[in-house]
């Protein structure tokens, strides 16, 4: 059975090395240095949650009355990243020598989805060793996500030559980064930014206001976040914080919902910063959403069940998909934000006339039309032109239906 002192870290090792320097009037070096960081601990699992660890037994480790235990926490995040249980690992400070008798890779570098582990002795854990889990790896610091039989679970961080530095790292199966929950707050280290997931990716927050004051946030490196996707999933529904609208993410640009009604009812919905809606795309940390849909999306009125494929912004009707060669996924939107495109701020995230300049190929031919003042007019193939569909252009201008008049005729 795993002792219950298995993860409480030691600084004896520390304290006597900062007062033998004291004492012969030296200064330590910063290699050997305590400059570890604590970002999260707390006397239950609340700062491993987010992985969805909830102090239950995992390979038949224990845990304590809080459901901490270090074995366990890396069995949990282990049997997550798909590998099956390993038997006969033993306390913390046995697991690099266990694992690599079974085959495993056991080294001093660290990667992402890897274990830290330390050995019998070691300054953080001498008695029983630790492991924990790798969570980030920069060109200064690791990221170590953990839980300790004491009672404790923790995020921290330790640069490299710490004292408190990992032993080994040992490679049972490692996995890119996995982010918290949607909806988490994440901050930048660097730069004090703070980011909310929607789904896996960052959308700006610029103030607190409107989202209940500040929040608890998860610090992440900027390396982590760049990685990160860099917009909302297609399908996601996002809420404004301060305007209290919904917005529905169709090629990384948010287009209002007007009524829940075509959408068979209320969707999960992440509140977001109105700002980073209302400044999507405008540069730097506002384009983790676009302003506009990107050219090539398709998108469908949920009341009408209209099809368009969005071209220099603006939605441009789709007669067929045997036009255009054949079925695209599209996704599903609010009809009224389509047929009030560029009528006003929150309709403002799609035109309602192609952007002058944008090139299309009307298909199934291969003429090829150059945007100008809502028209298209004939010009040369271009390289990226946007596929749409002929009729489309041939009914240019056609006021005998909404859904034609995004494209004008031209003079």
């Amino acid at each position: 059975m795993t002792s219950p002192f298995l993860h409480r870290a030691s600084t004896t090792a520390l304290t006597l090395l900062l007062l033998a320097a004291t004492t012969l009037g030296i200064t330590a070096l910063p290699a050997q240095a305590a400059t570890m960081v604590r970002e999260c601990k707390a006397s239950s699992v609340a700062c491993i949650s987010f992985s969805g660890y909830a102090g239950r037994s995992v390979w038949g480790f224990p845990v304590s009355a809080s459901g901490n235990n270090c074995v366990n926490y890396a069995a949990y995040r282990l049997s997550r990243n798909g590998l099956a249980n390993i038997s006969g690992l033993g306390n913390a400070g046995s697991w690099a020598a266990n694992a690599k008798a079974k085959g495993y890779r056991v080294d001093r570098t660290p990667k992402v989805g890897s274990i830290a582990q330390w050995n019998y002795g070691s300054a953080y854990a001498p008695s029983y060793g630790h492991v924990g889990y790798v969570e980030e790896v920069t060109s200064s610091y690791v990221v170590i996500s953990d839980s300790a039989w004491s009672g404790y679970s923790s995020r921290w961080r330790v640069p490299y030559g710490d004292v408190n530095y990992p032993s080994n790292f040992i490679h049972f199966k490692d996995t890119a980064y996995q982010p918290p929950p949607s909806g988490t707050f994440l901050q930048a280290r660097e730069t004090g930014e703070v980011y909310r997931l929607v789904g896996k990716a960052p959308v700006f927050t610029s103030t607190w206001t409107g989202l209940g004051g500040i929040q608890p946030t998860h610090l992440v490196s900027g390396s982590t976040l760049a990685a990160l996707p860099a917009r909302p999933a297609e399908g996601a529904f996002i809420r404004g914080a301060q305007r209290g609208e919904t917005y529905r993410i169709a090629g990384g640009a948010p287009l209002l919902v007007t009524t829940w009604t075509p959408f068979g009812g209320v969707k999960p919905t992440v509140t977001v910063d109105q700002n980073a809606i209302d400044r999507a795309g405008s540069g730097g940390h506002w384009n983790h959403l676009r302003a506009r849909p990107a050219n090539g999306t398709f998108i469908q009125g949920a009341q009408r069940q209209e099809v368009y494929r969005v071209l220099g912004g603006a939605p441009v009707v789709v007669s067929s998909w045997t036009n255009i060669g054949g079925y695209r996924t599209p996704v599903v939107v609010d009809q009224i934000a389509i047929d009030r495109a560029g009528s006003g701020t929150s309709y403002n995230h799609l035109s309602f006339h192609p952007s002058d300049a944008s090139v299309l190929v009307a298909l199934p031919g291969k003429a090829y039309y150059r945007m100008s003042a809502g028209a298209p007019i004939p010009t040369t193939a271009t390289a990226g032109a946007v596929g749409v569909d002929e009729i489309a252009v041939q009914r240019a201008g056609d006021t005998s239906a909404l859904r034609w008049t995004h494209l004008c005729k031209a003079a």
